[in-house]
C-alpha cells in the first residue's frame, strides 16, 4: 500500500464526521483556473491525478478528490463489477474515474472475455477506459500489441453501440521502446484510440514527438519531486498520474505539485 493510499484509507473511516470533507477540501485543494485543460473529450480541473494502482475497490474516490486530485484510475481486480458501479454512481466529488483493463491469468480467451465483460458492464458508469498492454502486468499470454489488436478492435466496435462516447486509452510498459513504441502509436492513431499513458520522460517525449500532438499523453512514473512532475509536462504530457506521493508531506502532494506547476520558477 502506497503512502497516498494509506492517507486516503485513513480518511475513509472519518467520512461520516460532519464537515471533515469540507475541511480537507479547504486545506488541500486549490483552484488553479490556468491549469484547467481538456483531453480526449473530458474537462480536467488540473493535470494531477492518481495512478490506478492505488484504487482497486473504487472506495476512495471522494477521499482522493479531497486530497486535491482531479482524476484517478481503478483496477477492478476481484471486486464485483456491481460494487464498483455503485461506488462510481455514489461519488460526490466529481473526480474523473477511469477503469483499467488488463489481462490476468493463463487462459488467454478467458482473459479476453473478462476484459470485454468488465468494459460492457461498467461503460455507463466510468468516465474513460485504460487498456494496459504492459508486458509485465498480469500472467496472460496477451503480452504484445499483435495479441491486443483483436481486443482493442472489439472495444472500439462495442463503443459504437452506446449513446455516450467514452475515451479509450492505451498504457505502455517501460519495455516498449524505439520502433516497438512507434508501432503501437501508429495503431493508436489509425484505430481511434483517444490517448496514451507513457512511463517516464523518455517515452513521453518519444510519443509526443512521433504523434505531433495528435494523441493526448498522460505521463506516469516515479513522481516523487515537483521537478519530476514539471519535466513530464514539459516533455509533452498534458496530464500526470502520481503513485507514491512526494518525498515529504505526502498528504499535500497534489497541492504542492499544482503550486509548482502554476509557478515553476518559484519552485526552483
Amino acid at each position: 500500500m502506497s503512502n497516498l493510499q494509506q492517507i486516503a484509507r485513513s480518511l475513509s473511516w472519518k467520512r461520516r464526521i460532519p464537515g471533515l470533507k469540507a475541511w480537507n477540501r479547504l486545506f488541500y485543494r486549490r483552484e488553479h483556473p490556468s491549469l484547467e485543460r481538456d483531453a480526449f473529450g473530458i474537462h480536467f480541473l488540473h493535470p494531477v491525478g492518481v495512478a490506478p494502482v492505488l484504487e482497486h475497490q473504487a472506495d476512495l474516490l471522494d477521499e482522493l478528490a479531497s486530497l486535491g486530485f482531479s482524476f484517478t484510475g481503478i483496477i477492478p481486480g476481484e471486486t464485483p463489477v456491481q460494487t464498483i458501479a455503485e461506488r462510481l454512481m455514489s461519488r460526490e466529488s466529481g473526480i474523473i474515474a477511469g477503469i483499467e483493463l488488463r489481462a490476468e491469468g493463463d487462459d488467454e480467451e478467458l482473459a479476453r472475455r473478462k476484459i470485454i465483460r468488465t468494459y460492457s458492464l461498467l461503460y455507463d458508469f466510468a468516465d474513460c477506459f485504460i487498456v494496459d498492454i504492459n508486458k509485465e502486468s498480469g500472467l496472460s499470454s496477451l503480452d504484445d500489441l499483435s495479441d491486443w489488436v483483436g481486443v482493442l478492435d472489439e472495444l472500439l466496435s462495442l463503443r459504437l453501440c452506446y449513446e455516450r462516447y467514452k475515451p479509450i486509452l492505451v498504457r505502455f510498459s517501460p519495455s516498449h521502446a524505439g520502433e516497438d513504441l512507434d508501432r503501437i502509436l501508429d495503431f493508436c492513431l489509425l484505430s481511434g484510440i483517444d490517448g496514451v499513458i507513457a512511463p517516464g520522460i523518455r517515452m513521453v517525449k518519444q510519443a509526443a514527438d512521433y504523434t505531433k500532438g495528435r494523441l493526448p499523453i498522460i505521463g506516469s512514473g516515479a513522481i516523487t519531486t515537483t521537478e519530476a512532475a514539471i519535466a513530464l509536462l514539459e516533455s509533452g504530457a498534458c496530464l500526470i498520474e502520481v503513485a507514491q506521493g512526494l518525498e515529504k508531506n505526502t498528504c499535500s502532494t497534489a497541492k504542492r505539485l499544482l503550486e509548482a506547476i502554476d509557478n515553476p520558477f518559484q519552485s526552483l
